[in-house]
């Protein structure tokens, strides 16, 4: 009451939002208001319910953060959990407490009053994130994109009707999301009709620039032979090839790329960019390159496991079609009774669904979201980073580390990295972080392994209720590395400051989840982003193209685990047992 009656004295807020930010009346917080602006003075009781809560402020305010830590590293609680947790700390930090000891977990009130002390929070259904997704989508990859685009205009200066992007889509018979619908309350299953279980999928090809202006799309059909009629009420201008399988292959992608570069208006005088993602059909296809690098095309890769942030048509178009797809599917059916959606009328409602999809306004949000057009170097912030963290590694000279472990305490040589808790203080991490010269050669990394020994930086945010480290030493960041980013510096302030729990913090008793290099990491190519249209990108490519070569029999290599089979020559008594007739069982 008394932080809510400073708020509205000092016109931070108003009323009614200190009212419900702090909890308290709104009546009585104008009565307290207006008494003190008349010069009286205000005596305010205590509030009702319990007098003293199980975690303190500060306490609870660690529990907020190490929540949201989490969620950004993709490693979220459950509710279940949530309620393990705060027994946990409450039993090892001495906390009086009228938790359930049977099932050692908090109770549903204390969830409930903890979500509401703490708004900010709040109850979601995650989407899932693939693994590769998370470890993909880092600074230095990123950081190298960006670079390669700004490379770019800098050397063409494109305008926005310059700068394309495609990918392709897959749309079946059956759609793939479902719209909610209004339904009996209480029936524990709601139905919709479709046209089949599983239907056949066609692979569509969209593509459209950074000032609005979309390419007519191109559909691929899982047949043998093409037939006029799958192209009835298509969009206007709409291409159509046929595929046993309805994929897009090298052959498909360069036939649409002929009509890309008419639609372009590309010429070796005039270029155009064009995004698109790693395919194989995309960045391996020689074929492509030379004809682009004929007609002024730049192609440029995005980055392996990256199009969920950073193509335009993933972030902002597919989804919108993918809805209007699902409508257009609903009300065929409901205008057809007693028919199913095949691949003759497909055309029509995918058409349906481009147009109300394919808006200027669409395209220009999407280059602007992904930070293409307008050009935007710094469209992600490190927050945007810290589900990568879990497989990130420092790049270190390993002799330099060896050297240093014979002075280190025993914890960390043993590999373990100390963990942000109320009894220590990590000043000694800053010094045990080796780097080296930037060098363009890098040392084969070490596989990781699941670890689930504790980590120093423990939250993104710094607690107001910490003490500052005495050491005021700058810390030494690493060089970034292609598997490193140098860390936010408001988390490397953090990992120096003590925890508010008396014996065991959040990260003691669920700790965040890391690898650690014990070995070294299996050497293979991995994607990357790249200029495809570019001299070194060519040829190295007909490099990998061209032919093995004849490997020599006399290698060592080759005989080392070659094992020397002695033939045995057959014996006379087997030639002599071949010869012999065999006994005719019809003569018998």
């Amino acid at each position: 009451m008394k932080i809510a009656i400073d708020k509205v004295l000092s016109r931070e807020m108003g009323y009614k939002k200190a009212a419900s930010a702090y909890a308290v009346p709104q009546t009585t917080l104008e009565r307290y208001v207006k008494k003190m602006k008349e010069g009286g003075e205000v005596t305010i009781g205590l509030p009702l319910g319990p007098k003293k809560s199980i975690f303190t402020t500060k306490e609870e305010g660690e529990i907020e953060a190490y929540l949201k830590y989490m969620e950004e590293r993709l490693f979220g609680l459950t509710t279940i959990e949530l309620r393990r947790l705060a027994y946990q700390l409450a039993v090892k930090n001495g906390k009086a407490h009228n938790f359930n000891t049977d099932k050692e977990m908090a109770g549903v009130d204390w969830l409930k009053g903890f979500l509401k002390r703490h708004q900010n929070l709040s109850i979601r259904k995650p989407e899932a994130t693939s693994a590769a997704r998370a470890m993909g989508f880092n600074k230095v990859a990123v950081s190298k994109f960006y670079q390669l685009l700004g490379d770019i205009y800098d050397k063409y200066e494109l305008t926005p009707d310059k700068i394309y992007n495609c990918d392709e889509t897959g749309i079946s018979v059956v759609s793939k999301t479902k719209s909610k619908i209004l339904a009996m309350k209480g029936r524990k299953q709601v139905g919709s009709l479709s046209s089949a279980e599983r239907g056949q999928t066609i692979t569509v090809e969209i593509c459209f620039n950074a000032a609005g202006t979309y390419m007519p799309p191109l559909m691929i059909f899982p047949r043998q032979r093409m037939k006029p009629e799958l192209l009835d009420a298509a969009p206007p201008g709409t291409t159509a090839v046929c595929n046993p399988r309805g994929w897009i292959t090298s052959e498909i992608f360069l036939t649409w790329f002929k009509n890309f570069i008419k639609f372009s208006g590309a010429t070796p005088t005039n270029h155009v960019l064009l995004l698109l993602d790693g395919h194989v059909s995309h960045t391996k296809n020689l074929e492509v390159i030379d004809l682009a690098r004929k007609n002024g095309v730049i192609i440029l890769c995005f980055p392996p496991h990256c199009t969920h942030r950073l193509q335009p048509a993933d972030v902002a178009f597919m989804k919108p079609l993918s809805t209007y797809y699902d409508h257009a599917v609903t009300g065929w059916l409901r205008s057809h009774p007693g028919r199913v959606v095949t691949v003759f009328q497909i055309s029509e409602i995918f058409g349906n669904a481009y147009l109300q999809a394919a808006t200027m306004s669409t395209a220009i949000n999407a280059f602007r979201k992904c930070g293409i057009w307008p050009y935007n170097l710094n469209n992600f912030t490190d927050a945007d980073f810290i589900s990568a963290e879990t497989t990130n590694i420092n790049i270190a000279d390993s002799s330099n580390v060896e050297q240093q472990r014979g002075s280190e305490p025993e914890s960390l040589q043993s590999g373990a990295v100390p963990y942000l808790s109320s009894t220590t203080t990590v000043t000694t991490v800053s010094s045990t972080v080796v780097t080296t010269s930037h060098t363009e050669t890098v040392a084969a990394e070490p596989e990781a392994t699941p670890s689930t020994s504790p980590r120093t930086e423990l939250i993104t945010e710094c607690y107001e209720h910490v003490t500052p480290r005495m050491d005021k030493t700058p810390i030494r960041e690493p060089e970034p590395g292609c598997s490193y980013y140098p860390e936010p510096s408001i988390r490397a302030a953090c990992r120096d400051l003590t925890s508010s729990f008396s014996n065991a913090s959040p990260g003691d008793i669920l700790p965040i989840p890391s690898v650690q290099r014990t070995e070294k990491r299996k050497q293979y190519r991995r994607g990357k982003t790249a200029i495809i249209t570019s001299t070194p990108y060519k040829n190295e490519l007909e490099n990998l193209k061209k032919p093995g070569k004849t490997s020599n029999p006399n290698d060592p290599r080759l005989k080392k685990n070659h094992k020397n089979k002695q033939k045995t020559k057959p014996s006379a008594k087997q030639h002599k047992s071949d010869d012999e007739d065999a006994i005719c069982l019809y003569l018998l």
